[in-house]
C-alpha cells in the first residue's frame, strides 16, 4: 500500500467520522422534536440518549456502505491494497518459507483432508511454491476422531507424496482452544517460517491467491497481516445460499468503505489471511486477562487483539476485497450461526479490557469499540423499544385527557404520528438505500452473481425479507448472550456442525426460540386487548419472535446434497469401535504408536496407574474409565504396548466382551 501521509489520514477520518455524525445527528434532532411536543421529562431524557447512541451506530453502517459505493463508481480506493499478477510477476518467492496452517477441533478428517490434498496438490503443480508447507493442528479430544485423524493423514501422504511437506501435529492438551493451537505453532515451528497461511477447518484457498498473498508480503515489508473476502462456498440449506448472495451483493461495499477510514489498520479475521510471523511472534503474545467471570480468563475472540497489537509494532493490517480463490463455509441454519455469534459475543465483551491499552491507536481502538457494541447495542435496542412502548402509551393517555375526540384526532395523527413516520422512514433509509444500491448496480451491471436479472430480483426480495423477519428474534437472542456472559458463565467450545442432510426438526427449533416465541404471543394477545394500533406498529417485531421456530425450520431446508449419501466412503472409525481398532489391530495399531511422541521422561508413579488402567480397561472394558483416562492411555506409547502386549497373551474368555 503506498504510504498515507497525515493530511489524508486527516482527511478521511474527518470527512468519514463527519458523515456519519451527520446523518446521526439529523436523525436525533428529529427524535428530539418528537418527544419535546409535551413536557421534557427524565424518561425521555434516557430515551433521547440511547437513540442517539444507537443511531450513531446505525448511521455507521450505512456510511460505510455508501463510502464503498463512492470508491466503486470512481473506479476504486487508490489507497486500497492492490494483488495484481502483472505488478508481482518479478517477486521470487520460491526460496521463501511458508507455513499453511489448518487448525482442527473434532472435525470430519476425510473433508478437511480432502482439501488440503486439492490445495497441496495445485501448489505442487507450481513451480514457485517449492517452500510452501502444510501444517494440520488438531486440538481433538474424542479417541475415535483422533484415531481417524491419523489414519486419514496416512492416507493422504500415500495419495499427494507429501512426505516432508504436509505435517500432522495433535496437542495433549488444547489449552486456550484455537489461538493457543496457532500459539504452540509459533512456538514450536515458527522461527522456520517467514509467512504463516491461516485457514479454518473448512476454509478452502487456490495456489494462485496463496502465490499472490506470500508476493504481496515480500513486496512490503511493513505489511504485517493481509487478510482476504473469503467467499462462501459448498451451499446446501436455504439459509447458507441466502448467505451467500447476500455476501456476494454487499459485502465489497461494505469492506471498502470501512477499509476508507481504517487505511493501515483493517480488520483481521483470524483465517483465510496471511501472518508476517517474525513480528506475529515478538508482539502479539496474548495477554491472559484478570479475573472477572466470562469476562476474564483466556481471550476467546483473538483476531481483533492481534491486529491491534501488530499495528502497535509498526506494520499495517490490509484489507484485500479484489483477490479470487479465498473460500469458507457458512453455517448451515440459523441456530448453528446464533451458537457461533454466542462464542463471537462473550470473545467481543472481552475485548473492553484493551480500551484504554496505550499505543493503541485511533483506529484499532475504534474497531474494538466497534466489535462489542456489535452485541451490547442489542440490549440497547430492547431498553428503547420497551421504554418507546411505555412513553406511546402515556402520550396516548395524555391526548385523550387534555383534548376532545376531533382535536385528539387532528393533533395525534398530523403531528404526533406525522414525526414517528419521518423518523421510521430516516432509519429504513439508512437500513435499506445500501442494499437497493448495490442491488440496481449488479441488475444494470452483473458482476458477482452469474444468474438471470429475474433470479437477482428473486434472491434480492427473499434475502430482504428473510433479513427483515430475523432481525428482530436476533436482537432478542444477542440479549440473551450478553446477559448470559455478564452472569458469568462461560461459552463452551464445541466443534462446528457444517454439514446438514436434512431440515431441522420443529421440536429443536422451537426448543432453541421458545423464549422470543413466547415473548411475542404475550405481547401480541395483550396488545390486540389494548392498543390495536400499537400492535400494528410493532408488527415486525412480535411477527419475527412468533414465526423464529419456522423461520429456522424452512431456512434449513436442503437444496442440494452435496455429498450423496451413496457416494460418501464410511469411515471405519466409529466411537464405539475405536478404541477396539486402535488396541487390537495391527496396522492401526502400529500407525498410533508411529504417530504419538515418545515421552521419555514418564515418572514411574506414572507408569504403574497407567498399567493398571489398562488392566481394568481389558477385564472390565472401556466404560471402567473415564474419557480423560482413555486419552491418557492412548498418548502413552508405554501404557499402548502394554496393553496390545497383554490383549494378546489372555483368552477370549478372560476379557471383556468388548475386545472380543
Amino acid at each position: 500500500m503506498p504510504f498515507i501521509k497525515f493530511n489524508t489520514y486527516t482527511f478521511r477520518i474527518f470527512s468519514f467520522w463527519g458523515f456519519v455524525n451527520l446523518l446521526s445527528g439529523y436523525g436525533t434532532l428529529v427524535y428530539f422534536e418528537f418527544l419535546s411536543f409535551r413536557q421534557f421529562d427524565w424518561i425521555d431524557g434516557i430515551l433521547l440518549f440511547t437513540f442517539s447512541i444507537l443511531f450513531l451506530h446505525l448511521s455507521y453502517g450505512a456510511t460505510i456502505a455508501l463510502f464503498g459505493f463512492f470508491q466503486y463508481f470512481k473506479g476504486g480506493d487508490a489507497k486500497r491494497c492492490i494483488i495484481e499478477k502483472d505488478l508481482l510477476k518479478s517477486i521470487e518467492i520460491d526460496k521463501v518459507p511458508v507455513a499453511i496452517v489448518v487448525p482442527i477441533y473434532n472435525e470430519n478428517p476425510t473433508e478437511v483432508y480432502e482439501r488440503i490434498s486439492s490445495m497441496y496438490s495445485a501448489i505442487k503443480s507450481s513451480n514457485e511454491c517449492n517452500s510452501f508447507d502444510f501444517f494440520i493442528l488438531s486440538d481433538s479430544n474424542q479417541p475415535h476422531v483422533w484415531i481417524e485423524e491419523e489414519l486419514e493423514y496416512i492416507k493422504l501422504i500415500k495419495k499427494t507424496e507429501g512426505w516432508g511437506r504436509i505435517y500432522y501435529r495433535r496437542r495433549k492438551s488444547n489449552t486456550n482452544g484455537k489461538s493457543g493451537n496457532i500459539s504452540d505453532f509459533c512456538r514450536r515451528f515458527g522461527k522456520n517460517y517467514r509467512y504463516m497461511i491461516v485457514l479454518d477447518a473448512d476454509s478452502y484457498m487456490e495456489a494462485d491467491a496463496m502465490l499472490l498473498l506470500a508476493k504481496k508480503m515480500e513486496s512490503e515489508p511493513t505489511l504485517g497481516i493481509l487478510q482476504t473476502n473469503p467467499q462462501i462456498y459448498k451451499t446446501q440449506s436455504l439459509f447458507q445460499k441466502l448467505f451467500a448472495y447476500s455476501q456476494k451483493l454487499y459485502s465489497e461495499y461494505y469492506l471498502t468503505g470501512a477499509s476508507y477510514w481504517q487505511m493501515n489498520s483493517s480488520s483481521f479475521w483470524g483465517h483465510n489471511a496471511i501472518i508476517r510471523l517474525e513480528p506475529f511472534i515478538e508482539h502479539c503474545a496474548l495477554p491472559k486477562l484478570p479475573k472477572l467471570g466470562a469476562l476474564g480468563g483466556k481471550i476467546l475472540s483473538h483476531d481483533t487483539i492481534e491486529a491491534a497489537l501488530i499495528r502497535r509494532a509498526g506494520y499495517s493490517v490490509q484489507f484485500t476485497t479484489d483477490l479470487p480463490g479465498s473460500f469458507e463455509e457458512y453455517p448451515p441454519t440459523w441456530i448453528e450461526s446464533l451458537q457461533r455469534d454466542q462464542r463471537w459475543c462473550q470473545g467481543n465483551l472481552q475485548h473492553f479490557w484493551f480500551l484504554g491499552a496505550r499505543e493503541l491507536n485511533f483506529q484499532s481502538k475504534i474497531s474494538i469499540l466497534l466489535g462489542i457494541f456489535s452485541y451490547l447495542s442489542s440490549v440497547l435496542w430492547l431498553l428503547f423499544i420497551v421504554l418507546s412502548l411505555i412513553l406511546y402509551l402515556d402520550d396516548l393517555r395524555f391526548f385523550r385527557l387534555a383534548f376532545n375526540s376531533r382535536e385528539f384526532e387532528i393533533i395525534f395523527k398530523q403531528y404526533y404520528i406525522g414525526k414517528a413516520i419521518q423518523l421510521q422512514a430516516i432509519t429504513l433509509c439508512l437500513l435499506f438505500v445500501p442494499k437497493i444500491l448495490a442491488f440496481l448496480v449488479e441488475l444494470i451491471k452483473p458482476e458477482r452473481i452469474p444468474i438471470s436479472r429475474l433470479k437477482l430480483t428473486s434472491f434480492f426480495l427473499i434475502e430482504t425479507f428473510v433479513s427483515f423477519l430475523m432481525a428482530p428474534t436476533n436482537m432478542f437472542m444477542y440479549v440473551q448472550f450478553v446477559l448470559f456472559t455478564l452472569s458469568g458463565k462461560k461459552v463452551i467450545w464445541k466443534n462446528q456442525n457444517r454439514d446438514i442432510s436434512k431440515a431441522l426438526p420443529f421440536f429443536i427449533a422451537f426448543q432453541n426460540f421458545k423464549m422470543p416465541f413466547i415473548s411475542g404471543i404475550l405481547i401480541f394477545i395483550l396488545l390486540w386487548h389494548t392498543e390495536t394500533q400499537l400492535l400494528i406498529w410493532i408488527s415486525p417485531i412480535w411477527a419475527s419472535w412468533i414465526l423464529a421456530p419456522l423461520i429456522a425450520v424452512v431456512s434449513s431446508l436442503v437444496t442440494v446434497q452435496t455429498h450423496p449419501s451413496n457416494l460418501t466412503e464410511k469411515s471405519e472409525i466409529t466411537p464405539t469401535n475405536a478404541l477396539k481398532l486402535v488396541l487390537t489391530d495391527p496396522y492401526i495399531f502400529g500407525i498410533h504408536l508411529f504417530m504419538i511422541r515418545e515421552r521419555l521422561l514418564e515418572k514411574e508413579k506414572s507408569k504403574e496407574s497407567l498399567k493398571l488402567l489398562c488392566e481394568k480397561m481389558l477385564f472390565q472394558g472401556p466404560k471402567a474409565i473415564s474419557a480423560k483416562e482413555t486419552l491418557r492411555i492412548l498418548y502413552s506409547k508405554t501404557a499402548l504396548i502394554t496393553f496390545h502386549d497383554k490383549y494378546w497373551k489372555t483368552y477370549p474368555s478372560e476379557r471383556n466382551p468388548y475386545w472380543n
